[in-house]
């Protein structure tokens, strides 16, 4: 198969925006600035010749041909079923692909992954799949039924039913989420045997699933694993590049935004659910952590 080199006439980085990619590339679905995909090919390729940076995350999905693509100055080679994840600020560059390369280009802001509301358990078998590897085998059913949800999103962005339209995408968007976390715990049975820090990074995101509405603190985690706190907290740290406690931090945000804007509590009521001691020491948490007050992000 012929490969065709990118020989770069840039060497400077270049951080890709999705607002600039939604303006700059032909044949574009794009929800805001929060979400855009379009069909890539050799010569139509957004991480193609200068290393480049996707400001949120990104995924392409091979359909046909070959190309490696360099993340972070190391190679990965992809093909046709496979799914190829990029984490937000990652440094891209496309080293070579054959005159076939085809596939689709995902990107997705941060805020709208926050906004869409993927529980733990569902983000989770991703988020451990894309830390031992980037690439994620998958087969042409799954290919068919998420290109099947991308092709739907697509219709409706360019249909005149715009009233819920933003509801409607971001429900398209989640299921597709579920079924990439489905393959992901399918594949989990061929991953290389987890050392113990996985371990106890696994059995804290379960723990953290079923407590995180009462318990904040990092100390009742560790003695559930009957491990020292520092210990507990130098595991997570190593394995995810996050502490415990701003994986807590995330899990009670996450269960407060839904609480909020789906439950129909009040805000004194979700201060209680989530075991904060006034309403006013909740208010003072939420905000620090999303900028805004309860009140405001439930009527927004």
């Amino acid at each position: 198969m012929a490969l065709k080199e990118f020989s770069p006439t840039i060497r400077r980085f270049d951080k890709v925006s999705i607002s600039r990619i939604k303006r700059t590339m032909s044949d574009v679905s794009y929800l805001s600035d929060d979400l855009v995909f379009l069909p890539m090919a050799a010569d139509i390729n957004p991480t193609a010749m200068a290393p480049r940076s996707i400001d949120g995350f990104a995924a392409i999905i091979m359909l046909s041909g070959e190309a490696t693509v360099q993340i972070n100055t190391k190679n990965y080679t992809i093909r046709p079923n496979m799914i190829l994840f990029f984490s937000p600020d990652s440094v891209i560059r496309t080293e070579r692909a054959s005159s076939s390369a085809a596939g689709y280009f995902l990107a997705y802001s941060k805020s709208f992954i926050n906004r869409i509301q993927v529980g733990l358990s569902t983000a989770l078998p991703v988020f451990m799949h894309y830390r031992k590897s980037p690439i994620l085998k998958v087969n042409e059913e799954d290919v068919h039924e998420v290109l099947g949800i991308f092709r739907l999103m697509k219709m409706l962005l360019r249909s005149d039913k715009t009233l819920y339209r933003n509801e409607i995408i971001e429900s398209l968007f989640k299921a597709a989420f579920y079924i990439i976390s489905e393959i992901s715990n399918r594949e989990k049975e061929q991953l290389p045997k987890q050392g113990r820090c996985e371990v106890i990074f696994d059995e804290f995101m379960n723990l953290l699933e079923q407590h995180c509405r009462r318990e904040r603190n990092v100390s009742f985690y560790a003695e559930q694993l009957d491990i020292t706190p520092k210990y507990f907290s130098s595991a997570i740290k190593q394995v995810s590049g996050k502490t415990a406690a701003r994986w807590i931090d995330d899990a009670v945000i996450m269960e407060a935004k839904n609480l909020l804007k789906f439950s129909g509590l009040s805000i004194q009521e979700i201060a209680e659910q989530l075991n904060f001691s006034t309403q006013s020491f909740f208010g003072k948490y939420f905000k620090q952590h999303t900028g805004v007050s309860p009140s405001r992000y439930k009527h927004k």
